[in-house]
């Protein structure tokens, strides 16, 4: 009954995550979104504007995320750097559902806001210390 439940709300909200997914990368939206945050990935997380894909991928599913940071060249400092970003700014749509339904739409951009600027410190103390 559980395996049931799970995947009768988790699979629709994954399958119209893949399909907008598929649909902003033939768009190129996200070429438009590494342009637009280059300074930021380049400047403050010393990461190339290409990871900026890896980053919004990482918004359905980590483990996916981290393997399109290998294809990029990183260094094992800027392979440090994007992982823990990664793992700390955007959960995965299913948490952010959750949070939407435990917290209001509010309480979830706040707390988006948190683990988004939290993430981006760190990842910037982390490439300057490393």
């Amino acid at each position: 009954m559980r395996v049931y439940g799970f995947l009768a709300e988790a699979l629709p909200v994954i399958l119209g995550a893949i399909l907008v997914i598929n649909i902003l990368d033939i768009l190129g939206i996200f070429g438009a979104i590494a342009n637009f945050t280059a300074p930021v990935v380049t400047g403050l997380l010393g990461l190339p504007k290409e990871a900026v894909t890896a980053l919004v991928i990482g918004f359905l599913r980590k483990d996916v995320a981290v393997g399109m940071l290998a294809p990029l060249a990183l260094t094992a400092e800027q392979l440090v750097v994007g992982s823990v970003v990664l793992a700390m700014s955007f959960p995965c749509i299913a948490t952010f559902i959750v949070l939407l339904r435990e917290l209001g739409v509010v309480g979830m951009v706040k707390a988006t806001g948190i683990m988004v600027s939290a993430a981006l410190i760190v990842g910037g103390l982390l490439n300057v210390v490393l």
